[in-house]
């Protein structure tokens, strides 16, 4: 497999961990900007993240976890 297409595949993955957040954050009724302020980030953190402006390490994806009250292992 050539390098392109990793990348490409590892970029799908991420985009569908970030949307899987996403989506069980409305599951929960939180607000983007709630847990924004929450993780201790600029207001629209969240949001950016959600559209791809953004990424976020390892840190902050398991940072974002505990604060849905979600098991990373289950994002894969």
């Amino acid at each position: 497999m050539s390098t392109d297409k990793k990348c490409d595949n590892m970029d799908m993955e991420r985009k569908d961990i970030i949307l899987k957040l996403a989506q069980i954050r409305t599951a929960k009724g939180i607000a983007a900007h709630d847990l924004s302020l929450r993780l201790g980030k600029a207001h629209n953190y969240i949001h950016e993240m959600e559209k791809g402006k953004n990424s976020i390490s390892l840190e902050m994806f398991l940072q974002i976890c505990r604060e849905l009250e979600t098991n990373p292992k289950d994002m894969f």
